[in-house]
Order: structure tokens, then sequence, then C-alpha cells
């Protein structure tokens, strides 16, 4: 329902609203991709089951193998209910004004390291390093996000392929580049945290230092 292209320094801010009366799938596209496209896309099924399905990270650990071996069997439930998270949040929230920011985990320092590395990382390898920062900082803030938590997060994204360091950056450009996306807010970064597994929360008071400590 939502379409968005890159202008300026800006990720996806200019774009258009406009909901499909059907929504299509065939799996079989998967088999063709490369296997780091694919795993790539493991990125943001990782992504729906940490902001709200447990029951999918269940599963997206319990058959971690069929899933990497592209899996019909299993991959079309895991599709099945990964699909469900985003079509629930977008349904309740289509133009992004509350909600749907939850379906931004892992993407506000995620987004700031695609740019500067210039799109050489594939969008759901900077989402899993997104995710890692924000998970530590939701550490840091108090939430029921414990040391063991973040260690099973990193695992299960090593797992799939994806990243969890990424080399060549400066912190402060991360952190500069952060305050180059559309979802700052009157000069505040809309940031998304974890309260829980499974429950993720839009936060609008995170600061540069704990921006920092994350990257």
């Amino acid at each position: 329902g939502k379409t968005g292209v890159d202008f300026r320094s800006y990720k996806n801010m200019v774009g258009a609203f406009h909901q499909p009366s059907a929504v299509y799938m065939n799996f079989s596209l998967l088999a063709t991709l490369p296997e780091r496209e694919y795993l790539s896309g493991m990125g943001e099924i990782i992504k729906h089951a940490y902001i709200k399905d447990t029951r999918l990270l269940l599963a997206l650990n319990a058959h971690r193998t069929e899933l990497r071996q592209k899996a019909f069997s299993v991959l079309e439930e895991i599709l099945y209910q990964s699909c469900s998270v985003k079509q629930a949040v977008v349904e309740r929230d289509p133009k992004e004004q509350g909600e749907r920011a939850l379906l931004n985990f892992g993407h506000t320092i995620g987004h700031a390291i695609e740019k500067l590395t210039e799109f050489q990382l594939l969008h759901g390898e900077c989402v899993a390093l997104g995710m890692l920062a924000a998970a530590h900082i939701s550490r840091r803030r108090g939430k029921a996000v414990s040391g063991q938590t973040f260690l099973q997060m990193k695992e299960l994204l090593e797992a799939y392929g994806l990243p969890t360091a990424v080399e060549g950056l400066s912190d402060q450009d991360i952190l500069q580049a952060t305050k180059l996306d559309k979802k700052m807010d009157a000069g505040q970064i809309r940031f998304v945290l974890l309260e829980a597994v499974g429950q993720a929360v839009i936060d609008y008071t995170i600061t540069e230092e704990e921006l920092l400590e994350g990257i």
C-alpha cells in the first residue's frame, strides 16, 4: 500500500499510498534468487517476529535448516505468519500515523548503514545490524530485554547468514546519517525499541549518546 523513492539524502521520502485490491505471491520465485538476496529477506521476517509475534520467532528458531534450504513446506507457513503481522499493522494504520512505525524496527540505524555503504550491503542485512543496535539500547534502557535475549537475536541472525558487525564506517558518520531519515519528527528521532520480545514500542526520547552506544 505504500511506495517510496529516495530523494536527495533521504530514503523513501517521496511516494504514494495506494491500497492494492489483492496481493499475489509466487513462492517459486524464491528458488531463483541468489542465496544472499533470499537471506536478506529473512531479515525482515525476523524483524516481524521480534516486534509482534513470538510464535513466529519460535518457528524461525525451530526450522533454521529447512528455511535455509528453502523448503516450501515450511516456508509457506513462515511467510504467511510474517505477512499476517504486516497486514494487521498496515490495515490499522495505513498512512503511518502511529502503529505502522513499529515496522521500522532496526531501520533507523539500518538505513544509515545502507546509505553509507552505498548499498553494498543489502537492505535486510542492514536491518539486521540496526535490530541488534536497537536491542542493545532497549536492554540498557531497562526494558525486558536481557543480555541473553540480545545474544539469542545475534545468534539467530548469524544462523540465517546475516551480518552482526560492519567495518569501515565511523560511529559519528552513522549517527549523522540517522538524522537524514524520514523518521525524524520535529528534530527528534522516532526510534523503535523492544519493550519485550514480541512487543515493540515507539520512543521519541533517544539521545545521541544512546544511539552512539548502540552503534
